[in-house]
């Protein structure tokens, strides 16, 4: 008797827009693409970097998809604290010679009953 499992691929890409003030915020890599089951979560670390004013951020988000209120985003800081309009990331000054870095971390999460396909999640940080 043979067994077949078949597992549901879903494509990522992730743009991220991460300009607060021009030419001050900058994100490490502006997209990635990622292969996610349904039912799995996918973490991706990426920086920021800052060469402004201290910043105070949060993280907006848009799927687009074949089912895109199946995709969970969430945006956490290293200590694995949640990123939201009521707790903010705070971003350090910095200057073009010494940039203040900081580290996030994207959350992706499917449903289990996910409609496989590509999928892109626009990440935008807002400061107001």
């Amino acid at each position: 008797m043979l067994g077949v499992t078949a597992a549901s691929i879903y494509y990522f890409t992730v743009e991220g827009n991460i300009e607060v003030q021009e030419s001050q915020i900058e994100l490490s890599q502006q997209s990635f693409s990622a292969e996610i089951c349904g039912g799995a979560r996918y973490v991706k670390n990426l920086k920021i970097k800052n060469y402004g004013d201290e910043k105070s951020i949060y993280f907006d988000f848009v799927v687009e998809g074949p089912d895109p209120k199946a995709v969970d985003v969430s945006v956490h800081d290293i200590y694995g604290n949640a990123i939201t309009s009521s707790n903010r990331l705070v971003i350090p000054a910095g200057s073009e010679n010494s940039p203040a870095e900081v580290e996030i971390n994207i959350h992706i999460s499917m449903d289990d009953d996910a409609q496989p396909g590509k999928y892109t999640v626009y990440v935008v940080a807002k400061e107001t």
